[in-house]
């Protein structure tokens, strides 16, 4: 929204007034005291962000031909996700994906980890925790590449009760963050890394299996697509 739109939302108009100087003045204060506060709504929106809008930590930009859909739906058994990445663009991108490799057998179709008072529901590359000092090797994740002009959807499947599974998982001094107890909702979050890829991210094939690492420099250059809270029951 224009600096106008608020202004005029806000009762902010350019009125000429022909009376006495003091009362103009009167006028022209208040007007700025409006305007002083339609420009502090201004810096907030820009600094906001919601869980549909993908920017997010690791909130790295993609083209704009890409697009993404996700459908999450709760049943008393588990949780199901189908999402969908559309790529118009010109550019390859990649996504994790939990498969087994390096004789490595993942927990599950996604990783299940705190985010705030809801859970996020998984399929991204992770930073490097603080409280993970040293690893000889960070852990890797299978990936899935969507190339120019496809479309890439999958869906995946979470038992309940939900149980954390972090990808730093056994190397947390104290354990790998647990879960909210009475959580508000859930989010699936699924990243993508367009090309350029940065070597950091060790694209590479072990026993067929197309791999990945997580750690800071793939997580800062992946985009985070989040769906919005989907209220849990």
């Amino acid at each position: 929204m224009s600096n106008a739109d608020l202004a005029e939302q806000w009762g902010v108009v350019n009125i000429v007034d022909s009376g006495p100087v003091e009362r103009r003045f009167g006028a022209s204060v208040r007007a700025c005291l409006v305007i002083a506060f339609c420009a502090m709504l201004l810096i907030a929106c820009g600094t906001s962000g919601g869980a549909g809008s993908g920017q997010l930590a690791g909130g790295a930009t993609v083209p704009a031909e890409v697009t993404f859909d996700a459908d999450v739906a709760i049943t008393g058994a588990e949780l199901t996700v189908t999402w969908r990445v559309v790529n118009r663009s010109s550019k390859e991108l990649v996504a994790p994906t939990l498969v087994t490799h390096q004789g490595k057998v993942p927990k599950g179709d996604a990783y299940v980890v705190p985010a705030g008072d809801n859970i996020e529901i998984a399929q991204r590359l992770f930073d490097w925790p603080d409280e993970v000092e040293e690893l000889a090797v960070p852990p890797s994740v299978g990936v899935l590449r969507v190339r120019p002009g496809t479309t890439e959807s999958r869906t995946i499947r979470v038992p309940r009760p939900l149980t954390g599974y972090h990808p730093f998982g056994d190397a947390f001094d104290d354990g790998p963050p647990k879960l909210p107890s009475d959580p508000v909702g859930v989010v699936f979050c699924l990243g993508v890394v367009p090309q350029p890829y940065p070597p950091a991210l060790a694209l590479g094939k072990a026993d067929g299996v197309e791999i990945a690492l997580h750690g800071r420099v793939p997580y800062a250059q992946q985009h985070r697509f989040c769906t919005d809270p989907v209220a849990f029951r």
